[in-house]
């Protein structure tokens, strides 16, 4: 048994495995499965259920009229975008949580994930990426191991007393737990049967600079969460954003090279606050 593998063994009484959820994203992309399978499915969980409808019928969306069913979701939003409200129903459950070890208020994780998976989508949609809901998902979970190192970290630094200056957050937790939040998010994933496509950027978010070879969906993913991180948005009331395109070119030499990003920022960041503004539902 690996370090990750031992921190996930019993994961299962800190997250509850999102099953219907999962079996949601399974069923999406089955092209023999149906719209009332599908719905049927996703019915079985009420929570899910109605965070699905309250977010459909959200700003965000700008629909005018309601969406009343699970039914007017799957044909008038599309599979790929079912994919990405279950997946975020699922998900808010789980990142709301106070994360201590990361000096991490309740719904900091949360709202820093949610807008790196909403940033990473238009990235990747003005890049030309196939597939922009797994994009979505990997960006959205990308700081899950979070969740399930935050006791064992806590406990580590309690014990393991040091006058050593860190210079990243990985460093301290690789010193202390000897990996880190994105190998242990990547193998949670893994282990709950999720694709390569979403754990790959998700164990490689820290470092698509060095990577080979040169995957788009890792970079963007890392890009995202390198924007959201500068702005701040996890202590950031909407009405606060700010974002100077010029100032952060002279400023991020080093940030993640993404085609067609440099040339597109100001629109994909007008885009990004727009909708991320309109994020303002409750999920249950």
């Amino acid at each position: 048994m690996n370090v990750e593998e031992r921190y996930i063994a019993d994961v299962d009484r800190l997250i509850p495995r999102p099953d219907i959820a999962l079996d949601v994203l399974c069923l999406a992309q089955d092209s023999s499965s149906s719209v009332a399978e599908l719905a049927k499915k996703i019915e079985q969980d009420p929570n899910m259920t109605a965070n699905m409808l309250r977010m459909a019928n959200s700003s965000y969306f700008g629909h005018m009229k309601e969406i009343a069913s699970l039914q007017d979701i799957i044909v008038r939003l599309g599979l790929d975008m079912v994919k990405i409200l279950a997946i975020t129903s699922a998900s808010a459950g789980i990142l709301t949580s106070p994360q201590e070890a990361y000096d991490l208020e309740p719904r900091a994780l949360w709202n820093h994930s949610h807008a790196c998976s909403i940033l990473a989508e238009i990235i990747a949609r003005y890049a030309k990426l196939e597939n922009h809901y797994t994009v979505y998902t990997a960006a959205l979970l990308h700081d899950i191991g979070k969740v399930v190192l935050n006791k064992p970290l806590l406990a580590a630094c309690a014990v393991r007393k040091t006058d050593k200056k860190f210079s990243s957050l990985l460093e301290l937790e690789r010193f202390m737990l000897q990996t880190d939040h994105a190998r242990v998010g990547a193998a949670l994933l893994a282990a709950w049967g999720l694709p390569d496509s979403i754990t790959i950027p998700v164990a490689r978010h820290h470092s698509a600079g060095g990577l080979k070879p040169n995957r788009l969906d890792v970079k963007i993913v890392s890009l995202a969460n390198f924007l959201v991180e500068s702005i701040g948005i996890r202590s950031l009331m909407p009405a606060d954003f700010h974002f100077n395109v010029d100032e952060f070119l002279r400023q991020n030499q080093g940030s993640p090279e993404v085609s067609s990003f440099s040339a597109n920022m100001a629109s994909i960041m007008e885009e990004f606050f727009n909708r991320f503004s309109g994020t303002d539902m409750i999920l249950a």
